[in-house]
């Protein structure tokens, strides 16, 4: 009778198991041999940039024009000046307006006393009409004359009121939240309707920029674009272009830019601007993927089953405001990369 031995089947799991625990444990106490980084080197398009140079113009300009033939009395504008929207920029006074209204005002008091007398009569012979003592035809004319005079009082008042607004119109008001560019006038001079006071220039943080013709295939609402300023110790901005105008002016294309956090400049200053010129095919990857020895670039590629250093040549020796570097040659799409081993 042949016995049967026992299953050897639980003992050899259990050795599975402590050998799998020293495994874990030996990865966790070397996290850098537990599994190496690869890549799957993959084509991007890069936009490239031009520098060009531009002019910074207002967004939006406006004038402060007189409605009146006078003098101005009052000027509280200066140039720089930053003013708020119905700020008064200056006063005009025409010295034939107040003589009018004093001489409406007299009149309209005169007329005011005529109605009240005249409404007074005519309720006084309306009950002397009741006791057969008042002719109806005369009654019925003095109704008449109280309905012109009425007619008579609300034309001068209108004109009085017309009058007066006239005259406010000599309180020249800022159009917006602006800077004043340039004071026309002083205090104390003769002005006539249509003269220019002042004018005026936005500060919402839209520029406008003037760059060469060749670029205004690569430029796009949208787009963003990096303004430098060389006057003010190469400081630089990002805008957004929000507007392209579709006439050219002397040869360059006039384009809005809304600026992050605002633009301190003066109008017409002129500005370094990157500007798009293309879009090309590129490879690029991150730095941690590039060693350097002895002044050359490596990058660890996968050939065959095994991973070699492969020299590469970069674009740029310095990486990208995203940390990455430009490939120009030694790697190709589809080629499997992986971190390099630190170096003790």
């Amino acid at each position: 009778m042949r016995t049967q031995s026992p299953s050897p089947q639980p003992e050899a799991g259990a050795r599975q198991m402590r050998g799998s625990g020293l495994l874990l444990a030996f990865l966790i106490a070397f996290p850098g041999i537990a599994a190496a980084q690869t890549l799957k080197v993959e084509e991007s398009i890069v936009v490239d940039y031009r520098p060009v140079i531009a002019r910074i113009e207002a967004g939006d300009t406006a004038t402060a024009r007189s409605r009146l033939q006078g003098v101005v009395t009052q000027l509280n504008a200066v140039e720089g000046q930053i003013v708020k929207a119905g700020d008064v920029i200056a006063v005009v006074t025409d010295d034939t307006i107040a003589p009018q209204l004093s001489s409406l005002s007299s009149r309209i008091d005169g007329l005011n006393s005529q109605v009240k007398q005249m409404e007074n009569d005519i309720a006084r012979n309306e009950g002397l009409l009741a006791q057969g003592f008042y002719p109806r035809v005369r009654l019925d004319e003095e109704k008449t004359n109280f309905e012109v005079m009425k007619r008579s009082l609300a034309s001068a008042e209108a004109e009085r009121r017309a009058l007066s607004a006239r005259q406010s119109e000599g309180r020249i008001l800022a159009p917006a939240n602006a800077h004043v560019t340039d004071v026309k006038v002083v205090r104390g001079s003769v002005v006539s309707p249509g003269d220019v006071l002042a004018t005026f220039a936005t500060v919402d943080g839209v520029v406008r920029l003037a760059l060469p013709e060749r670029h205004a295939p690569n430029i796009r609402e949208g787009g963003l674009i990096t303004l430098r300023l060389p006057a003010r110790s190469d400081e630089v901005r990002t805008a957004t272009i929000i507007k392209i105008y579709p006439e050219l002016r002397q040869g360059s294309v006039i384009a809005d830019a809304k600026v992050e956090g605002g633009l301190t400049a003066l109008f017409g200053e002129r500005v370094d601007v990157l500007a798009p010129v293309g879009e090309r095919r590129a490879i690029r990857i991150p730095k941690d993927y590039v060693s350097t020895r002895f002044g050359v670039d490596f990058v660890r590629v996968k050939v065959g089953e095994r991973f070699i250093d492969a020299p590469v040549a970069l674009a740029a020796p310095l990486v990208d405001t995203t940390g990455q570097y430009e490939i120009l040659s030694g790697l190709k799409p589809g080629d499997e990369i992986e971190k390099p081993e630190p170096r003790p």
